[in-house]
């Protein structure tokens, strides 16, 4: 998936443990590119919670939202932080902070 201009490129790749490998290219004609591997359901809550904010009109930054499993973090408009949390509700070591736009590719993917 590129954008209106074809300034970068999104794909999204599946694969058989239930996770997503994102890559993301800054330019459609280099071959070097950011991967992250997320799993399936914290794709869907991203997902979720940006549906949501896109519904309002008025958004102040930063915006943070918890649910028992991950937390949402917007600073600014163009990244976004996901942090998920083990049994006890501590911060596990794995996180991910990805470009606003990489997630509206994942919009049109879930």
């Amino acid at each position: 998936m590129t954008d209106r201009k074809g300034s970068y490129k999104v794909e999204i790749k599946s694969s058989a443990n239930e996770d997503l490998e994102i890559r993301y290219f800054n330019n459609c004609h280099d071959p070097s590119y950011r991967s992250w591997k997320m799993p399936e359901a914290v794709v869907k809550e991203l997902v979720a919670w940006l549906k949501g904010l896109k519904r309002k009109k008025n958004m102040n930054f930063p915006i943070n939202r918890k649910t028992a499993d991950y937390e949402f973090n917007m600073q600014t408009e163009k990244y976004i932080e996901v942090r998920e949390f083990d049994t006890l509700g501590r911060y596990k070591l794995t996180g991910w902070y990805l470009p606003k736009n990489v997630v509206e590719e994942l919009i049109n993917y879930v």
